[in-house]
């Protein structure tokens, strides 16, 4: 079987509508339990968003958008 690759304009759309209400509602959620410091807030909020990218929504995203097809 080959896999056709998503297509790149799809996946940055994806990117998008998901890095949109996490970059929104994760710096609030994390600001009380982190100091004033804003290098050290970027930095965890960073540390958060990256893997739910990364290691949730990318990979099922392009397992939902690959196609198997017949050689």
């Amino acid at each position: 079987m080959k896999h056709t690759a998503p297509n790149t304009h799809v996946v940055a759309l994806i990117n998008y509508f998901t890095l949109l209400p996490l970059v929104y509602f994760i710096p609030d959620l994390i600001a009380p339990f982190i100091g004033a410091n804003k290098l050290i807030h970027v930095a965890v909020v960073l540390a958060v968003i990256v893997p739910i990218i990364s290691y949730l929504v990318m990979p099922i995203a392009v397992k939902m958008l690959t196609r198997k097809t017949a050689q």
